[in-house]
């Protein structure tokens, strides 16, 4: 897929998408549970199809572009459009719930979504028209009473602000203090931002001790629990060059993602808001490795490839905050400089594009002569927390 251009009615609970192949050969996509209407080529013709467990095949017309029109549902466990908190939550395999997709966190498509039927006073924060590659999951709405608190612009010229809702004006502040200064440090320090001129934090409400962020760049979802706090927008942000800038090869690769933009979180807050508060950011996220490492501890980096399930197997702190230590750790031996060199040589090289934790071992070694793979042995690899 090279692109996918989605049409939502929230009204009327239909969807269209119209889909741009690379192909003429069969194509299998992840439906979940749409109810297909049809599937018609760019002059309206019908396009053969079969449905099989969730999953739309059918060959591509000559032109390589088809339209498929379908009904989507209401879903209640952050696995589709969350009609009760009004707001999508596809990560990490659930686009199927609402757009014709590809899961898999390698590959890339250029969106876009436009929303119709939005009631009366509310306010779509969709995703834009994207020039670059983004994993399948990135595509996002969420709808509110939105008002908009500018943040100012980047050196880039990136333009920084936050949507918040009713009663959010002072959460939305503090946790937006020095967001625009970490954006400006990411561009300047990793390199230039794929994803448009316009990037934001959204509050949405996901429900009682839901907390975090979602990386639907370049509108990005904080949870009301975490509005407040700086440390998660400033990963969320982070997402555009690290998950989301670059993509994960398979999600065993899960700690290239999490565990960079973890130790970027630290890493920035010290650059924009001084040593101080850099070390506290190191020492909640200590605090949190230590809690993790007691309730179910695991390898941050499975040795594998396509073989686990990242909501079974990853998803807890593990590769977050193991994987912002081994960072950490390379940095003592090689130096703050040298690693924000080879972070920016990296995303330089894997923009775009899927790269793996090994890809950036390497990366390491060879920028710097250093061999990380000891540390990775212990901090990615091994259980416990090393010494």
């Amino acid at each position: 897929v090279v692109s996918t251009v989605v049409s939502l009615d929230l009204a009327q609970h239909h969807g269209s998408a119209v889909i741009e192949l690379a192909t003429t050969s069969a194509v299998s996509l992840e439906v979940g549970n749409l109810a297909m209407i049809s599937i018609t080529d760019p002059q309206g013709a019908a396009v053969a199809h079969t449905l099989e467990m969730g999953s739309l095949h059918f060959s591509p017309p000559a032109a390589g572009t088809v339209r498929v029109d379908y009904a989507f549902a209401d879903h209640m466990s952050y696995d589709g459009w969350l009609a009760g908190s009004s707001v999508s939550f596809l990560w990490p395999y659930f686009c199927g719930n609402l757009y014709p997709c590809h899961s898999a966190p390698s590959d890339g498509v250029r969106l876009e979504l436009a929303v119709t039927g939005v009631p009366p006073g509310k306010t779509a924060i969709v995703t834009p028209h994207l020039d670059a590659d983004a994993p399948s999951y990135m595509l996002a709405l969420a709808v509110g009473s939105y008002q908009q608190m500018m943040l100012g612009t980047t050196r880039a010229g990136t333009q920084i602000s936050a949507y918040h809702l009713a009663g959010q004006d002072g959460s939305t502040q503090m946790g937006v203090a020095y967001l625009r200064d970490a954006f400006d440090w990411y561009e300047q320090n990793l390199g230039p931002y794929l994803f448009g001129s316009h990037a934001a934090s959204v509050a949405v409400l996901w429900g009682p001790g839901a907390y975090g962020g979602m990386e639907h760049h370049p509108f990005w979802h904080v949870g009301a629990d975490s509005l407040a706090d700086p440390v998660t927008h400033v990963h969320e942000a982070a997402h555009g060059w690290f998950g989301n800038g670059v993509r994960i090869r398979c999600w065993e690769d899960f700690v290239l993602s999490e565990g960079t933009v973890s130790y970027l979180q630290a890493h920035v807050t010290g650059a924009v808001k001084g040593q101080a508060a850099e070390d506290a950011v190191w020492a909640d996220m200590m605090l949190e490795l230590s809690q993790a490492v007691r309730q179910r501890d695991h390898a941050a980096w499975p040795a594998t490839c396509g073989q686990a399930d990242v909501l079974r197997d990853l998803y807890d702190s593990i590769p977050y905050m193991k994987g912002a230590f081994f960072y950490k750790k390379v940095e003592a031996q090689i130096g703050r400089t040298a690693m924000e060199r080879v972070l920016s040589r990296f995303y330089a090289t894997w923009k775009g594009k899927a790269a793996g934790m090994q890809d950036m071992l390497d990366t390491i070694q060879v920028e710097t002569g250093f061999d990380p793979g000891p540390l990775a042995q212990t901090w990615l690899r091994g259980l416990g927390i090393p010494q």
